[in-house]
């Protein structure tokens, strides 16, 4: 479906007049209005939300009591079908900008949980039309995209939230205090993996070409939107187009912005300085461009201001069957790094000069120290400044989605705005890059935001939208 010019001319306008009344937009706090027992219209949080499939659906359920969804736009019908059994009363809408036309006056954020490709423009759009946006990770499918991100995010001024939703656990932030106390001390290294495999995408490559009937009611065209165009296949939706580069990130998209947010917080890190991929001998970079490869392993380096340098190394597929085990686990304890037959695991071990770490998928998920000797040791360590600010170990920070209404609410940041979460973001686009030219040493200038040593590199870094779309901040 090519964009009708007639409707840009109309959404530009749109777009300029609710700029404008973005500047008088507030939510008076519940405390003006005592003696309520209801939440009074003021203090509701009302949501527009784009994609629907099975995250979109679980961050509509996220909101619970705290905002209230008016209005809900997907491509395929069996997705809002699915979404009206939580959001019955929700307005219905195939294309989001007619939504934002139709609609734009009705809510005040706006949720984007569409396959990675979709994600950059109503993410802008929203923000130009001075709606809050809460964009589920990573926000953005290239770097050039992710950039445009954080630039809106602080020329539009309205709260951002990437939806990486374990950067509200209170293990994250259990996390980021031991290493900013300096309890694990200068760290050095550090080891992350998912055992999570996408489709095998490289083996469907052939059926693309097949003549596959589209779904009744999907509407295709609008599904690649800005995208390289190729037909429909099963192969890539629903819930597979992670897997193909016209459309997603890889694992290193959907498993970076979980594995290495808690470590990018904790150590307020941008972009790393150079970035080498391996991949399994199978895969070819040419034959093979349309799909991630199966398996790989990044290495990524950081020259840190104290003239060290940090390494950072990624693995998924059967790479991590090559995670190094750490001298200081227990014999008898399982890294949790093997392929398992059933099921996935995914993990870290952060290794630092007095402390080695190792965690789980999502928030630093079960940090502990290893051995579990020198986590007892720690613990005695710091039992005063437990005495003094009770609940450290059991910090109750709420949700995600709890977080970001609340900064609405307020008028502050949220914990996990596009100006911070963006260079993680930016991380799994850099690595989604990598693994698509195995064996080159890529050297990334930040500032430039461009690769110093390879005209490939630099050519993934900007998508090329089809005829009809564009992103200007």
């Amino acid at each position: 479906m090519g964009f009708d010019m007639s409707v840009s001319v109309s959404r530009r306008s749109f777009i300029a007049a609710a700029g404008q009344a973005a500047a008088s937009f507030s939510i008076l706090p519940r405390r003006l209005l005592a003696g309520s027992n209801q939440t009074p219209p003021s203090e509701t949080v009302y949501f527009a939300a784009v994609g629907l499939g099975g995250q979109g659906r679980t961050d509509i359920k996220g909101i619970g009591d705290s905002g209230k969804v008016v209005a809900i736009a997907d491509v395929d019908p069996s997705c809002i079908e699915a979404a009206k059994q939580i959001v019955p009363d929700a307005a219905v809408f195939e294309d989001y900008r007619t939504m934002y036309d139709k609609l734009g006056k009705s809510f005040d954020a706006v949720i984007v949980a569409t396959p990675d490709h979709w994600h950059a423009l109503p993410t802008v759009e929203a923000m130009q039309m001075g709606k809050h946006v809460y964009t589920e990770k990573p926000i953005a499918r290239t770097v050039w995209e992710v950039r445009q991100l954080m630039a809106a995010a602080h020329k539009y001024n309205v709260v951002t939230h990437m939806g990486n939703q374990g950067h509200s656990f209170a293990s994250h932030q259990t996390f980021k205090s031991w290493v900013q106390k300096g309890l694990l001390g200068e760290i050095r290294e550090v080891h992350t993996w998912t055992t999570m495999r996408l489709l095998d995408s490289k083996s469907k490559i052939p059926e693309l070409g097949a003549q596959e009937k589209i779904p009744a009611g999907l509407n295709w065209d609008l599904w690649v939107g800005p995208g390289e165009y190729h037909d429909y296949s099963p192969y890539f939706t629903p819930n597979r187009w992670r897997a193909w580069t016209p459309y997603g990130t890889g694992n290193p998209g959907d498993w970076g912005c979980h594995l290495l947010d808690p470590i990018y917080d904790a150590l307020s890190l941008r972009s790393p300085n150079r970035i080498t991929a391996e991949t399994t001998p199978d895969w070819d970079p040419v034959r093979d461009r349309l799909a991630f490869p199966n398996a790989s392993r990044i290495r990524y380096e950081y020259d840190l201001p104290n003239g060290k340098t940090m390494t950072i190394l990624w693995h998924d597929g059967e790479f991590c069957n090559e995670v190094p085990r750490p001298a200081e686990l227990e014999e008898e304890r399982d890294l949790g790094n093997r392929l398992p037959e059933k099921g996935w695991t995914a993990g870290a071990v952060v290794y630092g000069s007095k402390n080695v770490v190792k965690y789980g998928s999502h928030g630093a998920d079960a940090c502990r120290v290893i051995p579990e000797t020198a986590m007892r040791q720690m613990i005695r360590d710091i039992k005063t400044e437990e005495k003094s600010k009770p609940g450290f170990w059991t910090l109750n920070l709420g949700s995600h989605f709890d977080d970001f209404i609340t900064a609405i609410k307020i008028g502050r940041k949220s914990n996990n705005p596009f100006e911070t979460a963006g260079y993680v973001a930016e991380n799994a686009a850099l690595g989604a890059i990598a693994v698509r030219l195995p064996g080159v040493s890529l050297e990334w200038d930040h500032d430039s935001a461009s690769f110093t040593n390879s005209a490939a590199a630099n050519a993934l870094l900007k998508p090329e939208y089809r005829k009809g779309y564009s992103l200007k901040v």
